[in-house]
C-alpha cells in the first residue's frame, strides 16, 4: 500500500485524519497507524490504542470488503412493524441492507412494550460489526443500524369505527357523519349505503370546515364533500366508494388548521425515544420553523433531565430532527424549516392530499435540491414500492420512481408499509437495494452530483475557523479521491462532523468513517456514502 502512496491530510484533533486507499485490504492498518500517530499528536497521548484490538481489526479487514448487498452508497429506511418483527425478521432486514430502522408512533398507544422490543431487535442483530466484536478488548455493538421514531404528530387520523369493526365500506352518494364522539358502541352499518358514523380526533372540526369543504380520507382514497355543519360534527356525502379502517389519515385540503406543535402524546414518545437513545426523530407536520425550534427545545430538556451516565460511559446525545414536509403549509415556509432542522422527509402521501397531485414530484425535486445544496440529509419516503404489499415484484413505474428520487440526490430512500405490514417484506428491501445500486453506479460513474458548495449551515460559529478548515480538507478530499480513482476515503472522527462535511460534497466513493462512540456512528447512518464503523479505541 505504501507504494501507491496514499494521500494523507491531517487536521483537528476532533477528525484525526483523511486517507485515500486504492487497497481496501489495507485500510484497518492505515485507520490503526493514523489513530496511534495523529491523535497522539494532537492529544499528547491521551489515546490508548489496544494492539490486541488492531490485531482483531487487522484480521477483520476481508469481512470489511463490503459484499455487494451492503454496499449501496444511498441509504435505505425501513419501517417495522407486524411483517418484520421478530429476530428472524430484523435479522433479514439487517442481512440485506437495512440502514436506518423506523418506529411508526402512529398506531402506538401508551404501552412501549412493542416498540422497545423492536428497538431490542435491531440493537440485538448480527451486522458486520459482530465479527469485530468478537474477542475485542472493549465494547463493541453487534452492529451500527440506527432507530428513527416517527411521531404521530398534530395529525388527524380516525378513530375507532362503529361496532368496533376492522374494516368499513363507504359506498358513492352515501351519508356520513364526521364526528368526535366515540362512535364504537354504535352497529356497525348494514350495507355500504349507511348511514354512517365516522370518528376523527380532531376537536376544530366543525369550527374549520364549512359547507363544500372536502375531506380526504387515507392518503385521499375516500374523498367526502361536507353538506351540513354542526356543533360537534359535520355532515357528508361520499364522492367514492372503499374501505376505510381505524387509524388512517385525514386530510382537510385548504383548510387552515388548528393544530399545535406537539401533542401529548408526541411529547410522551419524544421522552421515551430519549431515553432508549434513538439516534433520530421524524418530527409529523412540520409546518413552521417555530414548529422544529418547539420540538428541539423538548428534546433538550429530556436529555437534561435523564440521569448522569456510568463512568467512562458517553453522554447521551439529542436525537437528530428530520422534519417531514407533509402539508402546503410545510412546502411554503421550506427554507425557515430547513435552516432549523437537520434533515428533512419528503412525506409524500399527505402531501399528495394536502397540494395538487400534479405538483408533488416538483416540491420532491426542490426539497431534495435544497438539502443537497445545505448539506443536510433528505428521505423520500411513501408508496415507493407499494405494490409490493401484495405482489412479489415491484411495477415499472415504482422503480422509476426509487431511481429517480436516487439521481436527483436523495440520501436515503423509504419502505413503509412494504416491510411494516407486506407479504413480502424482504423482497421489498432487496429490490429497494437493486434499484438503488443500479442508480448509484451512475452518479458514481458519472459524478453527476459533483455540487461541491461550502455549505455553511453546517458550520458552527463557535468553532469557524476550524471548521471552515474542515470544510476545505473535506473539499479537496472528495475532488482527489475523484481525480486519483480512490476505492475509499477513510476518515475518523469523534464527532460525526467532518463525516457530513465528506458528505455534503457528495463524494461517489465511500467514506469510511471510524468512529469511538456508537451513538455518534449510528447518527451517520442517514448521510448519503457515509459507512460507519466503531473503532477499537477510547479518548
Amino acid at each position: 500500500c505504501a507504494s501507491r502512496r496514499p494521500l494523507l491530510a491531517r487536521h483537528s484533533a476532533k477528525a484525526a485524519c483523511c486517507l485515500f486507499c486504492s487497497e481496501p485490504s489495507m485500510m484497518f492498518r492505515l485507520a490503526a497507524s493514523a489513530t496511534r500517530s495523529t491523535l497522539a499528536a494532537h492529544r499528547q497521548g491521551v489515546v490508548r490504542s489496544s494492539i490486541g484490538a488492531v490485531r482483531h481489526a487487522n484480521a477483520a479487514t476481508d469481512k470489511w470488503n463490503m459484499p455487494s448487498h451492503e454496499s449501496t452508497m444511498t441509504k435505505i429506511v425501513c419501517t417495522l412493524g407486524p411483517a418484520t418483527d421478530t429476530a428472524a425478521g430484523v435479522g433479514g432486514l439487517v442481512a440485506n441492507g437495512m440502514h436506518v430502522a423506523r418506529l411508526n408512533f402512529s398506531h402506538a398507544g401508551a404501552d412501549y412494550s412493542y416498540p422497545e422490543a423492536n428497538l431490542a431487535l435491531v440493537r440485538n442483530a448480527a451486522g458486520r460489526h459482530s465479527e469485530l466484536a468478537a474477542g475485542a478488548t472493549m465494547d463493541v455493538p453487534s452492529n451500527l443500524r440506527a432507530v428513527l421514531v416517527d411521531t404521530k404528530g398534530p395529525e388527524i387520523r380516525t378513530g375507532p369505527l362503529q361496532g368496533n369493526a376492522d374494516v368499513v365500506e363507504f359506498a358513492v352518494g352515501a351519508t356520513v357523519e364526521v364526528t368526535t364522539e366515540d362512535v364504537s358502541a354504535d352497529p356497525a352499518p348494514e350495507t355500504p349505503e349507511g348511514p354512517h358514523r365516522l370518528n376523527v380526533d380532531y376537536q376544530s372540526l366543525a369550527k374549520s370546515l364549512s359547507v363544500g369543504s372536502q375531506i380526504l380520507l387515507d392518503d385521499g382514497l375516500i374523498a367526502l364533500e361536507v353538506t351540513h355543519v354542526e356543533n360537534d360534527s359535520v355532515t357528508c356525502v361520499a364522492l367514492n366508494s372503499g374501505p376505510i379502517k381505524k387509524n388512517k389519515g385525514v386530510n382537510l385540503p385548504d383548510t387552515e388548521l388548528d393544530l399545535p406543535a406537539l401533542t401529548d402524546k408526541d411529547k410522551r414518545d419524544l421522552k421515551w425515544a430519549c431515553e432508549v437513545g434513538a439516534d433520530f426523530v421524524a418530527a409529523s407536520f412540520i409546518r413552521t420553523a417555530g414548529n422544529v425550534r418547539s420540538v428541539k427545545a423538548y428534546l433538550d430538556r429530556c436529555i437534561a433531565e435523564l440521569p448522569a451516565p456510568d463512568e467512562g460511559k458517553p453522554l447521551p446525545l439529542r436525537p437528530l430532527i428530520i422534519s417531514k414536509i407533509e402539508s402546503k403549509e410545510g412546502v411554503d415556509n421550506f427554507d425557515e424549516i430547513l435552516d432549523e432542522s437537520d434533515g428533512i422527509m419528503v412525506a409524500r402521501g399527505d402531501l399528495g392530499v394536502e397540494i395538487p397531485f400534479r405538483k408533488v414530484f416538483a416540491a420532491q425535486k426542490m426539497m431534495v435540491e435544497k438539502c443537497n445544496a445545505q448539506g443536510k440529509p433528505s428521505i423520500v419516503a411513501t408508496q415507493m414500492l407499494d405494490s409490493m404489499q401484495r405482489n412479489p415484484r415491484p411495477t415499472r413505474a415504482e422503480v422509476t420512481d426509487v431511481g429517480t428520487a436516487v439521481l436527483d440526490g436523495a440520501d436515503a430512500v423509504m419502505l413503509s408499509g412494504e416491510t411494516a405490514a407486506g407479504a413480502y417484506p424482504i423482497e421489498s428491501l432487496q429490490a429497494m437495494r437493486m434499484i438503488v445500486k443500479e442508480a448509484d453506479q451512475i452518479i458514481d460513474q458519472g459524478a453527476s452530483l459533483n455540487r461541491v458548495n461550502v455549505n455553511e449551515s453546517l458550520v458552527d460559529i463557535a468553532n469557524i475557523q476550524e471548521d471552515q478548515c474542515l470544510h476545505a480538507v473535506a473539499k479537496s478530499s472528495v475532488k482527489s479521491a475523484r481525480d486519483l480513482g480512490a476505492k475509499l476515503i477513510i476518515v475518523i472522527t469523534t464527532s460525526g462532523k467532518v463525516a457530513r462535511f465528506l458528505a455534503s460534497h457528495r463524494p461517489t466513493v465511500p467514506v469510511l468513517a471510524f468512529c469511538t462512540d456508537p451513538q455518534v456512528a449510528r447518527r451517520l447512518q442517514l448521510n448519503r456514502g457515509i459507512l460507519p464503523v466503531m473503532l477499537q479505541s477510547t479518548l
